[in-house]
């Protein structure tokens, strides 16, 4: 039962997007997973309940509190946001050198 188990959450975590944050333009988090952004539209005690950032879109991402991913729910009606999410890391790297070399 336990190897059964495994192999379950296994497949499970290879299914699941890796996660990471950004910053949008007005500061707030972004969530980004598999190329396409999400923003905060919730949280309780336990749970943050992110939305896709494109208007119209069914998809939308669950994590806990400490920004684990939980579940995925929807499929999006759109083309992943490669081109936007280079030009996003782009801003955060400049804005983190041009504060890091002024003290």
């Amino acid at each position: 039962m336990t190897e059964a188990f495994v192999i379950l959450t296994s497949e499970i975590q290879a299914k699941s997007p890796a996660i990471s944050f950004i910053n949008s333009n007005k500061g707030k988090p972004l969530l980004v997973a598999d190329d396409y952004t999400f923003k905060l539209n919730k949280a309780t005690t336990t749970t943050k309940y992110w939305i896709c950032t494109i208007k119209d879109c069914a998809a939308k991402v669950h994590t806990d509190s400490n920004n684990g991913l939980m579940k995925s729910v929807g499929n999006h009606s759109h083309v992943p946001e490669t081109e936007k999410l280079e030009i996003c890391e782009a801003r955060e790297k400049i804005t983190f050198f041009k504060n890091f070399s002024h003290p």
